[in-house]
């Protein structure tokens, strides 16, 4: 073969590889772009009902930015390796598991999302995206979140149109469950964006504006960073969820009294200013009978737990093993308890809960650096807040997700 065919074959080689980065650069973005949205596809089986009513949290699910996962992992094959070192421990509790659940066609569902879950960090872990491009896609992505979700508040209803096709589900201030507040004497439309409940929206943007906010990348891009977290901000309080609210308060002042205090006074002046704001919309009167169905949901989780303490009742099947108790509330045992401890042991067992949170940790330190360990903290802090008086961080897939994708991405 002569030199001219060499070089030849060289420069396509090259130009192969080139456009091979471009589609999977472009498809990373995407991902990104799309993860608070949630179109799909739901499929509705006999396990997939609560006393004939249709549960979303049990219907197998293709969504939008699984089709755009499909094609990343087509792209970023190599991945699977490291993926396949990291969750061998992890198939054996899954096997038993999936064994011992209450509906095993559930249980394996939510198994094949949490090995998603890990292959989507793994992922992002192996590819280095400009700093500059991912807090564009941020921005531009919460922008349009901000303003669905302020024509919710001020219209009262949801826009649908185009923004149907980024999953914003159709409702108004009489549909039944909608959630809405008493804002200083008027009835309004909390903020939904394209999330399921605005408490997941809330957070979802918290742990977005946990991993900018200390992300030291994105400092030489002064501007970009404040705007994204400027709107992140505002995304969090109109969605008048009280736990992110008063975690937002908590992370901004750990995370002020952390840094070097050059000005004192412009310190002190940021953090009074974050508590006025988030007073003010602290305000609102939401449901007044939210603690009483969180107690009854407790509750109803430790009795769960007591009857099945070691393999649990399997993962995803919660509701299905709530279903056995009455409520006092009308529909709300379609409702997983708003703690994801309690969520989890319930579904997976004590032995298996302490054993998946030992792997987990021990994993974080064998790659966390020290220099990134205090912000790595703060992104734990963030999910152990909310975490404790919700569900969505296991439950709604925006969140779930964003959880790998946010602490890949800090690895870089």
């Amino acid at each position: 073969m002569d030199r001219k065919k060499i070089l030849s074959i060289k420069r396509h080689y090259f130009k192969f590889i080139k456009i091979f980065n471009q589609i999977n650069r472009f498809a990373l973005l995407a991902y990104l772009f799309f993860l608070p949205t949630q179109l799909g596809k739901h499929f509705f089986f006999s396990f997939s009902y609560l006393s004939g009513v249709r549960v979303d949290y049990l219907a197998p699910t293709l969504y939008l930015n699984d089709l755009i996962f499909i094609l990343i992992f087509l792209l970023n094959i190599r991945a699977f390796k490291f993926f396949l070192q990291s969750s061998k421990w992890l198939l054996p509790i899954a096997f038993l598991n999936i064994f011992f659940a209450l509906s095993k066609p559930v249980a394996f569902y939510y198994w094949i999302r949490l090995l998603q879950l890990m292959m989507v960090f793994f992922i992002f872990k192996n590819n280095k995206l400009p700093a500059k491009t991912v807090i564009l896609i941020f921005i531009s992505s919460a922008i349009i979140q901000l303003f669905i979700g302020l024509n919710h508040l001020l219209l009262g209803r949801s826009l649908q149109g185009v923004f149907y096709f980024l999953g914003e589900r159709f409702f108004n201030l009489s549909t039944f469950g909608i959630a809405k507040i008493d804002f200083f004497g008027k009835e309004i439309l909390r903020a939904y964006g394209t999330f399921s409940h605005p408490n997941s929206l809330a957070g979802f943007y918290l742990l977005l504006y946990v991993y900018l906010l200390t992300e030291k990348k994105f400092n030489p891009f002064f501007i970009l960073k404040n705007l994204c977290l400027f709107v992140l901000s505002c995304l969090i309080l109109i969605s008048f969820s009280k736990v992110a609210i008063f975690s937002f308060l908590i992370i901004n002042l750990i995370y002020f009294l952390l840094q070097e205090k050059k000005c004192l006074l412009c310190h002190l002046s940021k953090i009074f200013i974050f508590f006025v704001l988030a007073l003010i919309f602290l305000q609102a009167k939401g449901d007044v009978l939210s603690l009483s169905k969180r107690l009854e949901l407790i509750n109803n989780a430790l009795i769960i737990f007591s009857r099945s303490p070691f393999f649990g009742v399997g993962l995803g099947n919660y509701l299905l093993a709530q279903n056995a108790f009455s409520s006092k509330f009308y529909l709300f045992f379609n409702q997983p308890v708003h703690n994801i401890f309690l969520l989890l042991m319930a579904e997976i067992g004590i032995l298996f809960f302490i054993i998946l949170t030992f792997m987990v940790l021990l994993f974080f330190k064998r790659i966390i650096s020290k220099k990134i360990l205090t912000t790595y903290y703060l992104l734990l802090v963030t999910i152990f807040l909310t975490g404790f008086f919700d569900h969505y961080w296991l439950t709604l897939p925006q969140n779930f997700f964003l959880i790998g994708v946010v602490f890949a991405l800090k690895l870089f």
